[in-house]
């Protein structure tokens, strides 16, 4: 049975439906577990030992963990659903997912926070979601130094380690404590930069994880009231999305407009409607 409506699809109102689907979206979540603790405990044993080598530029690094975790989720989910297709960071064939496409795409970053993580810096981990085409399904964060793992699926809410979370009340800016995200390279006109300084005498108070991801979680869990993030990709937000989503947070682009999951995609994720339309003021200042 197709997983592609939701909660407002009509047609999906018999009571033995929704058991079924649940049921489906319980049993990917157990295996989204298996895969982000098995690649938890790859980055843990090789943290400090890898090679690193770099990509694009000399801020975009790579290490040996993340392509021996991205092989061990692959199998482990492969394995369980060998009719799913496999969107990684790291060795992918595609950078994206077809708009029409109805098939059902795991989409992974097997470590988010690289350089973190070569540094020795505990704010990375590992980000696995199912989708349905475009359509985020469910998605886990498991950060293997913190030990917090963070799981949610459509209609069941978010868990931070069992325990249901929710997104803050803050109201204000001037209450919130926001996470901005920096692309690899920044120069004086980046829309990251731009949104920086428009914001920073405005919020409580700015932060920089250098993990979307994890900015993404925070925010589910009330920890931080605003994220936002220029230049990203699938696989930086896939699971962070239903994560917000499901803890009673907004996600739209900066702009406000609906996200395009796959543009490089301009996202922000904030932790209630009221802060959204006031940040939304702010990064889209009128005149």
């Amino acid at each position: 049975m197709p997983l592609h409506a939701t909660k407002t699809n009509k047609t999906l109102t018999h009571p033995n439906v929704w058991c079924t689907v649940n049921s489906m979206l319980t049993s990917y979540l157990s295996v989204c577990e298996e895969a982000a603790r098995a690649a938890g405990k790859i980055l843990r044993n090789m943290l400090g030992t890898t090679s690193v080598r770099h990509k694009k530029n000399p801020s975009d690094l790579v290490t040996e963990a993340d392509i021996a975790a991205q092989k061990a989720i692959e199998s482990i989910l492969l394995g369980a659903f060998p009719e799913h297709r496999f969107l990684g960071e790291e060795e992918n064939k595609s950078p994206s997912i077809p708009q029409d496409s109805t098939d059902f795409y795991w989409v992974v970053d097997p470590l988010d926070g690289t350089t973190n993580y070569v540094h020795g810096v505990p704010f990375f981990g590992t980000s696995i979601a199912l989708t349905q085409g475009t359509n985020v399904l469910c998605g886990v964060f498991y950060n293997p130094m913190t030990e917090e793992f963070f799981s949610a699926a459509q209609g069941q809410g978010t868990l931070l380690n069992g325990e249901r979370i929710h997104t803050s009340s803050w109201q204000k800016l001037e209450e919130a404590l926001a996470a901005v995200s920096f692309p690899t390279l920044v120069h004086g006109e980046s829309p990251d930069l731009v949104a920086f300084l428009r914001t920073v005498p405005r919020c409580q108070s700015i932060r920089r994880t250098g993990s979307t991801v994890l900015n993404l979680a925070y925010v589910a869990a009330g920890r931080f009231d605003a994220t936002w993030a220029f230049n990203s990709h699938p696989w930086d937000i896939a699971a962070g999305i239903v994560l917000v989503k499901e803890a009673g947070g907004i996600i739209s682009k900066p702009s406000g407009e609906p996200i395009d999951f796959n543009d490089p995609a301009p996202i922000c994720a904030v932790a209630n409607e009221t802060l959204h339309g006031e940040l939304m003021r702010v990064l889209n200042p009128v005149g």
